[in-house]
């Protein structure tokens, strides 16, 4: 009886004495795991377990990250496994079922990949690169580079002051794998069905694949992803992925010059809001940047992705669209929009509508580089698309190509609204239309464009309500 009274004590003491750790706060020093930040040694091994460290407690806790260069990455070469990855990247951070945890860097923390890293299909035999492009998805062959920051299954987590480095620009890179491009692993941040994170003063550049992916689904609550003042550059895929998540909120930050590296995978979009894991819904972004992208500077035209709201942001394409959505309830609200816009959503009210609010819009070179396209608006069949106190001004493409059926009813044509369409351009000839509107309605709206060209209009385009619209024409 008393051995068993002995042995009770001990279990309700260590019970005590683990609940007292799990919600204590720990701060430890990545240093103190054994890691260098010399530039020169490889640390993987000390993140890997100061990951471990943190989720065996169950977070509660800082990690910080002293200031140094830490390389990083390791390949683990499965050898006949024909599940597994040949050369399967493994994860530098991986955080899973945790909370209360802040991994803080310093000025000119960095986290950078080692040199020469295999990254695409390579022959299993020899190593050697694989030659030829296109479908391929023989995982035997296949050499990823894994995760820097895996946020998975936890709460109230903030990433803050670090350099994340992919590398991209050294890697030693085979043929193509998945569908098109190098569709394999190695991301800058990854969050899988997390909330309360924030990702603050985050660098994140020259990755593979992508600079940051949410990838949450749905649970009825709010996510609140906060991603704060934090650069996603010249990543090989996206600068952002969004493929499931409610709730994203980003502040300042950049998404640009995707697919821009030593290689690219499309879409290489800035941001591209694809709902794969669940539906994506309730982003908004403020004074972001989507600049120089190889493919739209934003996409969304897959899954359930809704209601996506952009205040004073900058869209500025070189190769491809500037904006491309097909789906419901985007507003652009005081954007700057640097090459052309494609689409919209096809809208059964007004409420869904793709909007367009006080924004400018014009085919600004990038870099002396013309954006594409022939028009800067174009799009076809569109219910109730709107721009509203908005200037459009061309001074090399036509204006737009706007165009809907005349049988539909006025509230589901195209609407511009106390709009300014400035043609500048001169190259076409004379006689030459520069403009298209078929089923638009529209009220104060001057269109400016020289005298030898004409905007073609018909198939009940009109005015709303007698509106005071004028067209002027110059030499």
């Amino acid at each position: 009886m008393k051995t068993f009274v002995f042995f009770f004590v001990l279990q309700i003491v260590a019970g005590s004495q683990n609940q007292l750790n799990a919600q204590s706060i720990v701060v430890r020093d990545i240093k103190s795991f054994g890691a260098r930040g010399d530039g020169r040694t490889n640390d993987h091994a000390a993140f890997q377990k100061a990951a471990a460290f943190f989720n065996e407690r169950g977070g509660n806790g800082k990690l910080k990250i002293s200031k140094g260069v830490y390389i990083v990455g390791n390949q683990i070469i499965d050898n006949g496994k024909s599940e597994q990855f040949k050369w399967k990247g493994q994860d530098i951070l991986h955080f899973t079922n945790v909370r209360n945890l802040t991994i803080e860097g310093a000025p000119g923390t960095i986290l950078r990949y080692s040199n020469a890293m295999k990254f695409g299909s390579f022959d299993p035999a020899s190593g050697h690169p694989r030659k030829g492009n296109g479908y391929f998805v023989d995982s035997r062959w296949a050499a990823s580079l894994g995760h820097c920051i895996f946020i998975d299954k936890s709460q109230n987590i903030v990433v803050k002051d670090i350099e994340l480095d992919g590398n991209s620009d050294k890697i030693v890179l085979g043929g193509s794998y998945g569908d098109v491009g190098y569709q394999l692993p190695h991301y800058g941040v990854f969050i899988q069905n997390s909330k309360e994170i924030t990702i603050q003063n985050v660098n994140s550049h020259h990755f593979g694949l992508d600079g940051i992916c949410v990838a949450n689904i749905k649970t009825g609550t709010a996510d609140n992803i906060k991603i704060l003042n934090s650069k996603f550059n010249y990543n090989a895929r996206q600068g952002f992925s969004w493929i499931g998540g409610n709730g994203v909120y980003a502040l300042s930050c950049q998404f640009n010059h995707s697919g821009k590296g030593k290689f690219y995978s499309p879409p290489g979009a800035g941001l591209d809001i694809e709902a794969e894991y669940g539906p994506n819904q309730n982003g908004v972004f403020e004074n972001c940047e989507f600049i120089n992208a190889t493919g739209c500077c934003m996409v969304a035209d897959g899954g359930d992705s809704r209601n996506m709201t952009f205040n004073n942001c900058t869209f500025w394409s070189s190769t491809t669209w500037s904006i491309w959505t097909t789906k419901p309830r985007f507003t652009f609200n005081a954007c700057k929009i640097y090459g052309p816009i494609v689409h919209g959503y096809d809208s059964p009210n007004d409420q869904d509508a793709t909007k367009f609010i006080k924004c400018q819009i014009e085919d600004k070179p990038y870099n002396g580089q013309q954006p594409s396209g022939a028009f800067l608006i174009e799009t076809n069949d569109k219910r109730r698309v709107r721009f509203e106190n908005c200037t459009l001004t061309a001074r090399y493409k036509k204006l737009f190509w706007i165009s809907a059926p005349a049988g539909w009813q006025p509230k589901e044509k195209y609407h511009l609204i106390n709009c300014k369409f400035i043609s500048l351009a001169n190259s076409y000839p004379a006689g030459d239309f520069i403009g298209v509107l078929r089923g638009v309605y529209y009220k104060n709206t001057i269109m400016q464009h020289q005298r030898k060209y004409y905007i073609t209009q018909c198939c009940d385009s009109s005015n709303i309500d007698g509106g005071n619209n004028k067209t002027i024409t110059t030499d």
